[in-house]
């Protein structure tokens, strides 16, 4: 994190602002930046203030640098400046090589317009041939309609093996979000999704067609998202999935996540103490189509990925169900703090230390007889623009005594 001020001036130096300005935003509509300045002009120079505003704009995914100085003018004032390296927001058709945990290797072809007419929108299309065949089109604006009320649709098709079931699956979805800020910690999102899955394998296939209604509501203090400082982020996601073919596999699923970040020391290199807690309930339709897994970059670390053979439901059971808890503990150090290259592209390194155990299984009520499942290691984020950051893990899996050989973990963004 940069902040500047004039080179004969100390921390102390509380001028009036009589301007505020930004530079640097080529392609940018000014009232996307204006409205996430809440500094005033004519007031004293608050630098705590100045520094959240610089938050907030590095938040919106925009830029790769944001810096704020304050420039004194001859007659005692000050500006109060925004400087601003926009990051690449817009990617020409291309076609690259992609992985997903679930899947495998696929080729994917995309375009991408993250500020999509200068006004802070993302317009997507994509589609991808190999371990996922897909096609899809995405649509998100934050303020669509004023006052952080935001826009989100997107619809798609997709067919792929199933990880560790003996089925392919193909599905279609449609999905609407509605989301609002309530003040300056509180979003809620109220959403709906049209969705049909077929799971089939050579002697039966299972199809379903459901309307899931959706309800989010998070508490976030974080001061940078991508990589919070400090902050909380409480999220609790209720969904109700309405089967229309065949109500007994009807569920209600609540997801709650606690989230907490903590600075160890002032060295502008980062070191953070990052704890997170999630839990997973299901009421109603528990067929094995719906199993979740531990083991893979999103749960806990240091498991192989499942698969059909040796790292499978029947082989492993303690790996999977539709219940879980699971919490994370991470160290993470910046070692070269994120800043934007000649080529306006945010590059930076952190690593991570973590810690992850939890507990999986078909009901709630089993969980407390459950062997504890752990996982510990190590790993390396890289900002990146549009995705946050990329993030590698190695770990290794401990239960019952016992640790099993190492995993390496690829994914997108922090887990928490």
């Amino acid at each position: 994190m940069f902040l500047f001020y004039s080179f004969n001036f100390g921390m102390s130096y509380k001028p009036m602002v009589s301007s505020i300005e930004f530079r640097g935003s080529d392609k940018t509509k000014d009232y996307i930046i204006e409205r996430e300045i809440h500094h005033q002009v004519n007031t004293l120079l608050d630098s705590s203030l100045a520094k959240e505003d610089r938050d907030r704009l590095d938040n919106l995914g925009l830029f790769s640098e944001v810096r704020w100085q304050a420039i004194p003018l001859d007659n005692g004032t000050a500006v109060l400046q925004y400087s601003i390296i926009e990051s690449i927001q817009k990617t020409p058709p291309v076609v690259l090589p992609a992985y997903d945990e679930k899947t495998g290797w696929s080729l994917n072809g995309f375009w991408i317009i993250q500020n999509f007419r200068g006004r802070n929108q993302q317009l997507s299309v994509g589609g991808s041939i190999g371990a996922r065949d897909s096609y899809g089109i995405g649509f998100s604006d934050p303020w669509m309609f004023g006052n952080h009320v935001s826009l989100d649709l997107g619809m798609g098709r997709t067919f792929f093996e199933h990880l560790f079931l003996d089925r392919s699956v193909k599905s279609s979805d449609f999905h609407f979000k509605l989301g609002r800020w309530h003040g300056e910690h509180v979003k809620m999102i109220i959403s709906a999704e049209l969705a049909d899955k077929r799971f089939s394998n050579l002697l039966d296939t299972l199809s379903f067609s459901y309307i899931e209604p959706q309800w989010n509501i998070a508490y976030d203090t974080r001061d940078i998202f991508w990589n919070p400082g400090k902050g909380f982020h409480f999220h609790h996601y209720f969904s109700w999935k309405f089967d229309r073919t065949n109500r007994r596999e009807s569920a209600l699923i609540w997801k709650q996540s606690y989230s907490t970040f903590i600075q160890l020391g002032s060295n502008p290199k980062k070191l953070i103490l990052a704890m997170n807690i999630t839990a997973n309930r299901r009421w109603g339709g528990k067929h094995d189509v719906w199993l979740k897994y531990f083991g893979g970059s999103h749960s806990v670390r240091g498991w192989p990925l499942p698969d059909r053979r040796s790292h499978s439901p029947l082989s492993q059971s303690f790996r999977f169900g539709h219940e879980y808890v699971y919490t994370s503990l991470e160290l993470r150090k910046d070692i070269i703090p994120k800043f934007a290259t000649s080529y306006k592209i945010e590059t930076g390194l952190s690593v991570v230390g973590f810690v992850d155990v939890g507990l999986i299984g078909s009901d709630w009520s089993q969980l407390p007889a459950q062997q504890i499942m752990a996982g510990t290691g190590f790993g390396i984020r890289i900002p990146f623009p549009m995705i946050d950051a990329i993030r590698l893990d190695l770990g290794w899996g401990f239960r019952k005594g016992k640790w099993n050989s190492p995993a390496i973990h690829w994914g997108i963004a922090q887990k928490f």
